[in-house]
């Protein structure tokens, strides 16, 4: 929370924001959170590491949205989308990549690593 102030510490390895629209999942200690897509149905899943390592940020809601208020911006390295539409990924204006369903990318790729700062789902 020291990231992006202003979430609700929600269990003992999550912390939401806007009553549970974003919701940021920290591996356990002693915990290897990573090489697994888990982004449960209907979210859509980024991830900090990649192949799918935590912290795990996840949204369900359509349209834009920008990470920067949850303090995601530029740290996107793999994503996991388990909703019914595609989500877009930007940098700004710019457009990087799409992540469809069902889709799994445990790398963004280096063009795209760590530069996301707007997902848009497309509902």
């Amino acid at each position: 929370m020291k990231i992006a102030p202003g979430g609700k510490q929600t269990s003992l390895n999550e912390v939401s924001y806007d009553n549970g629209k974003f919701v940021v999942t920290y591996a356990l200690p002693g915990q290897r959170a990573l090489g697994v897509a888990d982004c449960p149905s209907g979210w859509f899943c980024f991830y900090e590491n990649i192949n799918f390592g935590y912290p795990r940020g996840k949204l369900s809601d359509c349209g834009g949205q920008d990470l920067g208020q949850y303090g995601w911006a530029n740290r996107i390295s793999s994503a996991d989308n388990s909703t019914a539409n595609s989500v877009e990924y930007w940098d700004g204006p710019l457009f990087l990549f799409t992540n469809y369903n069902p889709g799994a990318i445990s790398y963004v790729g280096s063009a795209y690593n760590d530069r996301a700062d707007v997902v848009f789902r497309n509902c």
